[in-house]
């Protein structure tokens, strides 16, 4: 297998102005009103920069998000979209919610009675067992196959959250949740992955993200805007969600390139894109990649048409791909900033480190002294020990 692969978009990237989303707004306002919120860093890395021939790279480190506990980006989405959930069940309009109106003993006994139901490789149920745990609510949450015991202890650590790892893939462990959730009057499913009937709460998840790139575009002056962003995808929430609130801030003449990154043996972005008939393809079996929390085998519904419509080339990369990025942003050379990154979170990164190394794909990508490239870091180390051990192989 190929450690890394690049093609080119088959679908027309669209030069249009995207609308704005008054999603973005409402969760804007909303993070603006947490006691708790503060964004987090966007370091450079010009070390790295200058030695690949690069004008200049951007991680936006999403390890340091919100609780030191929690070690990644998901939690954005299940906070705002659980806030969304609570605010509709006690009757309060979600334009101008704040967190003061879900803290009043009113709010609150509603959250109580409330329960939300998720499927997770990791990130997405430890944050909504927080969310949960910060907004006196209650939480079941269900993991795929192969999923490691030190990930469900890090979920049940927040407010005694329901956790079990299933025998079962991860879009049965999907189905398993939604089904759990029909059969509890009080249940609400709370999945960061959108299908034909349930869009509202995966929109609602996507506009959390949107608090990332707020802070980007703040922490950047108007001529460092990135010429390229890489996106790591597992159903492609995040991209999506990341992309639309991108585009809906910026002139179209800023528009990055935009490519999409998946593990190598689980990457549905990749493999519609090769059939390039327009439809999205699921990835079929049980694979498995050390990036779990990308360990996603059908594109949410409503990411993929988003995504489609803006991303330039799709890319794949190894396992090995993925670890050498880990120990090379924990061990790096020059004046760069050591950055913790886990195997899900390093991958946009990961692929650009391959990428750079391959002069036909840098020519494709038009990636040269110019170009500014932003990235991701959407998880620390959240499995310590499986961290210890890549980085100091």
């Amino acid at each position: 297998m190929a450690q890394i692969q690049l093609i080119r978009s088959p679908f027309i990237p669209s030069n249009n102005q995207f609308p704005e989303d008054q999603l973005i707004g409402i969760a804007t306002n909303f993070y603006h009103s947490v006691p708790f919120y503060h964004p987090t860093p966007l370091v450079k890395l010009p070390n790295f920069a200058h030695e690949n021939k690069l004008g200049t790279v951007y991680i936006k480190d999403e390890a340091h998000r919100f609780d030191s506990r929690l070690k990644a980006f998901k939690a954005t989405g299940g906070l705002f979209a659980m806030a969304c959930c609570i605010a509709k069940q006690a009757g309060l309009p979600l334009a101008g919610l704040t967190y003061d109106q879900l803290q009043t003993h009113a709010v609150k006994a509603v959250a109580n009675k409330l329960t939300f139901y998720t499927a997770t490789d990791g990130n997405h149920g430890r944050g909504v067992a927080w969310a949960a745990a910060k907004l006196g609510t209650h939480a079941v949450i269900k993991m795929p196959v192969g999923s490691t015991r030190l990930r469900a202890e890090h979920i049940a650590q927040f407010n005694n959250a329901q956790v079990e790892i299933t025998d079962k893939n991860y879009d049965d462990t999907v189905q398993f949740v939604y089904e759990l959730s029909q059969k509890d009057p009080n249940g609400i499913l709370i999945q960061d992955m959108a299908w034909s009937g349930y869009t509202k709460i995966p929109q609602e998840i996507s506009a959390g993200y949107s608090i990332i790139v707020n802070e980007i575009l703040d922490q950047l002056a108007k001529d460092d805007y990135p010429t390229h962003l890489f996106l790591q995808a597992g159903v492609g929430q995040l991209s999506s969600g990341i992309i639309n609130a991108l585009f809906s801030q910026l002139p179209t003449n800023y528009y990055p390139i935009v490519t999409i990154v998946e593990p190598a043996n689980v990457a549905c972005y990749f493999l519609s894109a090769q059939e390039a008939d327009g439809l999205a393809h699921t990835v079929p079996g049980s694979p498995q990649t050390i990036m779990a929390g990308l360990n996603c085998q059908t594109p949410s519904a409503i990411s993929f048409p988003l995504i489609k419509k803006t991303a330039s080339f799709y890319g794949t990369l190894t396992d090995e791909v993925a670890a050498n990025g880990m120990r090379i942003l924990a061990h790096p050379r020059g004046n760069d900033p050591v950055i913790v990154s886990g195997e899900s979170g390093v991958a946009a990164f990961a692929f650009l480190n391959a990428v750079v190394q391959n002069s036909q794909y840098r020519q494709l990508l038009k990636l040269d002294s110019t170009s500014r490239v932003l990235v991701i870091n959407t998880e620390g180390d959240t499995d310590e020990h499986d961290y210890q051990t890549i980085i100091n192989k």
